[in-house]
């Protein structure tokens, strides 16, 4: 037996044979898992493209969630027959929470769901193994809503007369600007659609294929960024473009500028090239006001000096001096954003003025009035947005803090007025210079205190483009008046005819006739300049509540 064996040990014929019949059997198992396992993950990826679309669905009305998560889930042929269990919770988008826990299912307020399909994916070879012939696969999707809100601070114009108007935006372009009271009214009554006017600026200054933050960064003519508010209102025939062409001649002194994303942030859009034309994604701002903030940006920090004459009825003769800061932070003055980070902010503003009275008096013919007034960046930010389901329409809340500030009747030096850096350095003020007398005075008043308050906004007030001011005007309208009342004067009397006394009690109601003229002219001046005394002013452009994103 022995020779036989060794023989046949010794024997390579038919190796091949045997080593074929060997591997074969491990490569069929091995051909049997892969198409098991590679149909299984065919079977998990189909799973969790549904369990996506579910969730995406669901989070756009979390009150039908369970109901349209289903509904789409029959409507995916990869995914019938699934069981869907879909779960309400709360999401939060903090970075230092891991990501699995940032859904906290059940909590209050929720503003996501979370999806779960269970199915299962059969075998064809696994079969021999395991009875049922098939395993269970569950794949999870958590979508958030997406509800964007657009809002602004500060952008008001009240009854400012004509001139006065045409005197300050002369002054901020550094030419001539000559409109009507009706052009006025035409650029208060014109609202034009901001993505509209990206689009506009992007033809004007070729950049054919840029996104809208690459247009708003671009450096630019001054002039053909307000042109582009004009083209917009023209597709329209809007008879406020005439108005906007001229502010925009008068602005070609001003040259370039660039950075005016900084006056705007599109939040999600800023990336995208274009946006569906419909009334979910447009955002109107009013034509008068975009114009006026685009010259705000391009002079940056800077101080113009006018003289009003005697266009103000009460005062005999008004000489302004002006300085606009840059918003704090560099901070947008429009927002299209879901997040409570982000705040908009108005720009600082110095006024000085000299308002000359006359007295009626033979001893004092005029008095003059310096008044100091010192606004700083009221703010706001997006408090919540709540998407009702139940007929009544999406609803916005800001929370807006009015801007700190002061006024003053003193002396200071002009010079300084633009530098932001540092407190302005006030000093007694002459008030009544005469051969027999000399007055100085001084008298100051700080605004109070600002805290965030709530402002809601309805589905009517946003489609309204309701402006919402956040405090009453009674503070910005008696600061002149009550800062009168705590002027501290300093009569010298030089010559004989009028006694200290005397004096006193002869300016007191010259003083006090003017403090209304006064107080209407700061007001309107603030009021073109999106800046106000212990006050803001905001509104809601437009709200978004389709929107989902996945969030895991």
């Amino acid at each position: 037996m022995r020779a036989p064996l060794q023989r046949f040990a010794g024997d390579e014929r038919g190796a091949a044979a045997i080593l074929y019949a060997l591997c074969g059997a491990m490569l069929f198992g091995f051909g049997a898992l892969a198409t098991d396992v590679g149909y299984v993950y065919l079977k998990s990826r189909e799973l969790q493209g549904a369990a996506d679309l579910a969730a995406l669905a669901a989070a756009r009305d979390l009150g039908r969630a369970q109901a349209l998560a289903e509904e789409t889930v029959r409507a995916n042929r990869g995914a019938r027959g699934a069981a869907v269990a879909a779960e309400l919770g709360l999401y939060t988008p903090d970075i230092a929470v891991r990501p699995r826990a940032r859904f906290r299912a059940g909590a209050g307020g929720a503003n996501a769901v979370r999806v779960e399909l269970a199915s299962r994916a059969r075998l064809f070879f696994g079969r021999i193994f395991i009875r049922s012939g098939s395993v269970e696969i569950r794949r999870t999707g958590v979508a958030a809503q997406s509800n964007l809100a657009a809002f602004e601070i500060g952008s008001r114009l009240l009854a400012l007369r004509g001139g006065v108007a045409n005197t300050l935006l002369g002054a901020l372009t550094g030419s001539n600007v000559s409109l009507s009271v009706m052009d006025y009214r035409a650029l208060l009554a014109a609202d034009v659609d901001l993505f509209a006017y990206v689009d506009a600026l992007r033809t004007r200054i070729d950049l054919d294929g840029a996104t809208f933050s690459e247009t708003l960064a671009a450096r630019m003519e001054t002039a053909d960024a307000v042109n582009a508010i004009a083209d917009v209102l023209a597709t329209r025939g809007d008879p406020a473009a005439a108005a906007i062409r001229d502010i925009a001649r008068a602005a070609r002194g001003l040259g370039e500028t660039e950075g005016l994303d900084r006056l705007v942030d599109l939040g999600p859009y800023a990336h995208q090239d274009a946006v569906l034309g419909t009334g979910r994604t447009q955002v109107s701002v009013n034509a008068l006001n975009l114009a006026t903030a685009i010259l705000d940006i391009a002079g940056g920090e800077r101080q113009v000096r006018f003289d009003l004459g005697a266009d103000i009825p009460g005062l005999a003769d008004v000489d302004v001096w002006l300085a606009i800061g840059e918003r704090p932070n560099q901070s947008p003055w429009i927002a299209i954003t879901d997040s409570r980070d982000v705040v908009i902010r108005t720009a600082q503003m110095r006024l000085y003025l000299e308002a000359r009275v006359s007295t009626g008096l033979p001893a004092i013919a005029q008095v003059t009035l310096p008044v100091f007034v010192e606004a700083a960046s009221a703010q706001a930010r997006l408090s919540s947005v709540r998407c009702a389901a139940d007929g009544r329409g999406p609803q916005v809340t800001l929370s807006v803090a009015p801007s700190l500030g002061k006024i003053a009747i003193a002396g200071l030096d002009t010079r300084r007025l633009d530098d932001f850096r540092r407190p302005m350095a006030l000093r007694r003020a002459e008030i009544v210079r005469t051969g027999l007398a000399r007055v100085d005075g001084f008298a100051e008043t700080d605004l109070g205190g600002a805290r965030w308050q709530e402002v809601p906004f309805s589905d009517a007030e946003i489609a309204a483009r309701t402006i919402k001011t956040v405090q009453t005007r009674d503070i910005a309208a008696t600061t002149v008046a009550s800062t009168l009342g705590n002027l501290d004067l300093n009569v010298r009397v030089l010559g004989a005819g009028l006694g200290t006394s005397a004096l006193t009690a002869a300016l007191t109601p010259v003083l006090t006739t003017a403090a209304a003229p006064l107080d209407d002219l700061i007001n309107g001046l603030a009021d073109l300049l999106g800046v106000r005394l212990g006050e803001a002013d905001v509104r809601v452009n437009g709200v978004r509540c389709d929107g989902a994103t996945l969030v895991g």
